[in-house]
């Protein structure tokens, strides 16, 4: 009986070069083509300078670089310690998945209206949340690497297959490459005088594209509840509605104390944010939802949960087993198994 072939990891440059690619096509995935889309924006209309523009640029590329390669140190330091975790493993926390998604939210508000990014909430805090700033384009590539993780770009799977098996040096040059074709785009913009030239002229379409960008965050901010949903269950969506209810009131507290409000107004924006603390605290607590059991039938086919002895039942039976490794925040997955899984040619 003949083994099937296995499929080898590619080696270092070609998973570099692979990583590369995939990075730079992450900026076209929902999760992060709005962050990218602000960071143009933002830079159309600040008319400043080529070197001004260069500052923007490398500030947003060290941001993108740092958090990757924290993340790959991360993802090689557990798996030196004996867990196995693979690419998006911080949203199966669902403490990080309602923060992201609050923060998320957050944005989406800002950009309609309800309160402008340069409220001061502290003075480092402000610094964050500056857009117009070095802290603020670094903060910035740190978010859009946080939003990139749910997504998976053609041409990754080998490169991560590569830095999560492969040498840890590799593996860390693989991230970097990863965040480099991440911020290729924006930094190719703030360092290439003719393609930040190709920029549309700033005009009042700029304030309505800004607004029309805050749908984008509002449905990253869905989706994350639906994953919220499925880590922990609906008590999960209610907390969350809850916290996110009352950011939005610290938001608007905030920007009427800034607007020349009594100190009332700074008083109510900070209860609202201490009254986060509770329902954020509850989501983490929350018990898991009970997994699906098995035999349950999609699509006419069988499906049960994994184990590997399952598996090694189903093979001496002579059973054709299809493995699923998915995940509810992986939009890649998600997507395979409605276009691909569903078709009756698969099926068969």
């Amino acid at each position: 009986m003949r083994r099937p072939p296995t499929r080898a990891t590619p080696g270092l440059w070609l998973a570099l070069l692979l990583a590369l690619g995939g990075g730079l096509i992450l900026n076209l995935m929902p999760c992060v083509l709005p962050v990218l889309s602000l960071k143009a924006l933002g830079l159309a209309q600040s008319g400043d300078s080529r070197a001004r523009a260069r500052q923007h640029a490398l500030a947003y590329t060290a941001g993108v670089l740092v958090s990757m390669l924290a993340l790959g140190a991360l993802v090689l330091a557990l798996r030196r310690a004996g867990l196995a975790l693979g690419w998006g493993f911080q949203l199966q926390q669902p403490l990080v998945v309602a923060v992201l998604g609050l923060l998320i939210f957050a944005f989406g508000l800002s950009l309609s209206g309800l309160w402008q990014l340069d409220i001061r909430l502290g003075a480092r805090t402000g610094a964050l949340l500056r857009r117009d700033g070095m802290a603020g384009d670094f903060f910035t590539g740190v978010l859009a690497v946080v939003l990139a993780t749910p997504c998976t770009a053609p041409f990754m799977g080998a490169a991560l297959a590569y830095a999560f098996t492969g040498p840890p040096a590799g593996g860390l040059l693989v991230f970097l490459a990863l965040g480099l074709g991440l911020a290729l785009p924006f930094l190719l913009i703030g360092l290439v005088p003719a393609l930040a030239r190709r920029l549309p002229k700033p005009g009042p379409w700029m304030e309505r594209f800004k607004q029309l960008l805050a749908f984008p965050l509002y449905a990253t901010a869905a989706w994350l509840l639906f994953v919220l949903a499925a880590l922990r269950g609906p008590e999960a969506v209610w907390q969350f509605l809850l916290a996110a209810i009352a950011l939005a009131l610290a938001l608007w507290a905030a920007t009427q104390a800034r607007l020349g409000g009594a100190r009332g107004w700074r008083v109510l924006a900070l209860l609202a944010l201490l009254a986060m603390a509770w329902p954020l605290a509850s989501v983490q607590h929350l018990p898991r939802p009970q997994a699906a059991t098995a035999g349950v039938t999609r699509d006419g086919l069988p499906q049960v949960a994994w184990s590997e002895q399952a598996l090694a039942d189903l093979r001496r039976q002579h059973r054709v087993v299809f493995v699923n490794m998915t995940a509810d925040w992986c939009v890649s997955c998600k997507a395979n198994e409605k276009t691909v899984f569903e078709r009756p040619a698969f099926r068969r």
